[in-house]
């Protein structure tokens, strides 16, 4: 029988919180589901990665996903897709192979594209208007697609999302966070910045761009939120979660807590906005580890939902 610190309940509880999220997300975007709808603001591109990931571990939920995206494929950024998948589709650092299964993202990018059949976008579009409401865009944590049917399915939105959020930043940083190209981040903020939609300041060899405070007109849909960097957040837990279920890992408490240590840095910076401390790996050798880190991990996933 698995004790509560072991790899076996450390994946169970992994796999349940994980799942519980995505469905948390994809209610509150329309698919039908018992779950409660999440109050964390949703990014639907790294929403589309988590779930491609889990696509095997609940077929139901990929199989909804599926028929959503076949109906409200015009809110996906495509191009953002492919830039940020890039992370999940090559051989992870640590793993050392894909976080996602190539033939689950091609059955997305198939779907995706516009070569696609008809035939299977009817079949599709016929049985989701069965299961799936359309996304209800006034809802706070679909303010990505409210500002999308503002601004467009393109840069300007997840700028406009991450000045509202984080206040302040520069193209590059902006850029890396929201994955587009920095000429076009910088470009955009230069021409709001000439019409005063956004202020800049000089800081060194950096302008500082952040929104005039008169055109924060979205900021109760911050306040009612929260805010997720989710890219790397799930990127960390898809990480967990297939080494967890998988040799040699899953049943290693000692590798475990080698993986641990090696994602110990993401995990303290995907923290930081919620406060939450982990262990320091240099206080627990070997194996030691795996208890007190494992808990914290799960204790991080369970405050994202």
């Amino acid at each position: 029988m698995a004790t509560k610190n072991s790899p076996a309940k450390f994946k169970e509880y992994l796999q349940e919180g994980f799942l519980v999220l995505l469905w948390r997300q994809w209610r509150t975007l329309g698919i039908t589901a018992y779950s409660p709808e999440t109050k964390q603001l949703i990014d639907l591109e790294a929403l589309i990665l988590a779930t491609s990931i889990a696509a095997e571990q609940d077929q139901r939920l990929w199989t909804a996903v599926i028929r959503w995206l076949a109906c409200f494929q015009d809110w996906v950024n495509q191009a953002r897709l492919k830039r940020m998948s890039a992370a999940f589709i090559k051989p992870d650092e640590y793993l050392k192979k894909p976080l996602i299964k190539k033939e689950i993202w091609q059955e997305v990018e198939l779907l995706l594209s516009t070569t696609l059949s008809s035939k299977k976008t009817t079949t599709n579009t016929s049985r989701a208007k069965r299961t799936l409401t359309p996304p209800l865009l006034k809802k706070p944590p679909l303010l990505q697609l409210y500002l999308r049917g503002i601004f467009g399915v393109n840069a300007r939105a997840e700028l406009i999302l991450f000045l509202l959020v984080n206040g302040e930043g520069n193209s590059n940083q902006i850029a890396r966070e929201t994955f587009y190209d920095q000429k076009n981040i910088y470009v955009i903020l230069e021409r709001w910045a000439e019409s005063g939609f956004v202020t800049k300041e000089s800081r060194g060899k950096q302008n500082q761009y952040s929104l005039d405070s008169g055109d924060v007109f979205l900021q109760s849909n911050i306040s009612s939120s929260s805010f997720w960097s989710w890219p790397p957040f799930f990127q960390l837990y898809s990480r967990l979660l297939i080494a967890a279920s998988s040799p040699p890992w899953s049943n290693d408490p000692y590798l475990l807590s080698s993986l641990f240590r090696d994602v110990y840095p993401q995990a303290m910076s995907i923290s930081k906005k919620n406060r939450l401390l982990f262990p320091d790996p240099k206080l627990f050798p070997g194996d030691n580890y795996f208890p007190p880190m494992s808990q914290k991990l799960l204790d991080l996933l369970k405050s994202s939902l």
